[in-house]
């Protein structure tokens, strides 16, 4: 998906025809706000589910993280758990775009994107899944917790 220089979509409903034409974030965005006017409703259904809005959590990472060549850099100077949280989040963007294979990372793969010691980043993960930011999943691994969107906005 990184090749991929120029996005052209067509929504066509109705008698209605729409094209969105740029890079792929541009277009994403572009086509959910589309969506979202049209159909307001959606907006509803989306927070009464607890459905997470990507782009807006690649808003908030921008200039936080990158992935490039499918590794996450981090280049925010934040603490600890930041810098964990915005990594995790980063994995969670990275995988639901196909960029990444996995959004759960174990404490060693977090310590290495980070640069925290491995003993910091398994203390931090550990208070971090206590207080609900993370979600530890099978194999020891963690994943960003979606509903702890709002701690990344105000962290972030």
């Amino acid at each position: 998906m990184q090749n991929v220089r120029g996005l052209k979509i067509r929504i066509q409903h109705d008698d209605v025809s729409v094209e969105f034409d740029g890079n792929y974030e541009e277009v994403w965005m572009s086509v959910n706000k589309y969506l979202s006017e049209l159909y307001p409703s959606l907006c509803i259904v989306k927070k009464f589910l607890g459905t997470v809005d990507v782009s807006h959590i690649m808003s908030l990472l921008s200039g936080k993280a990158q992935i490039v060549n499918g590794r996450i850099i981090i280049s925010a100077q934040v603490d600890a758990k930041k810098k964990i949280l915005i990594c995790l989040a980063t994995a969670y963007v990275g995988k639901v775009f196909g960029l990444l294979e996995n959004d759960a990372l174990s404490p060693k793969e977090v310590s290495a994107i980070t640069g925290l010691e491995e003993r910091v980043t398994r203390a931090r993960l550990s208070e971090m899944r206590k207080s609900g930011l993370v979600i530890k999943v099978d194999g020891g691994k963690y994943a960003f917790n979606t509903s702890a969107i709002n701690m990344l906005a105000e962290e972030v």
